[in-house]
């Protein structure tokens, strides 16, 4: 019996499919690296807000990272039972909360954001720095035109 042909279809070779399929791996790797502390991308996002030594409301968080409040009660919640954050009322105004990073929220953060750079170095290694560099500036302006580039809340439910 003759061997059939392969009916294989390549992938489609452009800019869209490529990128979508790029970036459901590279999201996949990131959130299972931040699945290591039983974080998801938008918990990293937050504990990168509250390093500083600014004290900064969880509504003032909410309203710079385009959160909306219900999930960032879900998401500040998290941070707060692992012990990475606390949340303080405001003396002056008892409905106001400050978010504020705990030392093993300091500590966790330096473990996570270790940790990211390794895979980044992993993920991004079939490139060179200028062409690291070249996509970066690519994909910004890309995401500039996304809903979320322009200003629009992350969505609730999107596991980020």
């Amino acid at each position: 019996m003759p061997e059939r042909a392969s009916t294989a279809v390549p992938p489609p070779q452009t800019a869209g499919f490529l990128l979508s399929r790029v970036g459901t791996a590279i999201q996949s790797g990131f959130k299972e690296v931040l699945a290591g502390w039983g974080l998801r991308p938008l918990h990293y996002l937050l504990l990168l807000s509250v390093q500083g030594p600014e004290r900064r409301s969880q509504r003032d968080l909410g309203r710079a990272l385009r959160i909306d409040s219900g999930n960032m009660v879900a998401l500040i919640d998290r941070l707060e039972e692992a012990g990475y954050v606390t949340r303080v009322r405001d003396p002056q105004d008892r409905r106001r909360q400050f978010v504020t990073m705990t030392a093993a929220g300091r500590s966790a953060l330096s473990a996570i954001t270790a940790a990211v750079a390794a895979y980044d170095r992993a993920f991004f290694a079939g490139i060179n720095a200028r062409e690291q560099a070249a996509l970066a500036r690519t994909l910004a302006k890309l995401y500039a035109a996304t809903p979320e580039g322009r200003g629009q809340a992350y969505a609730a439910d999107s596991g980020s």
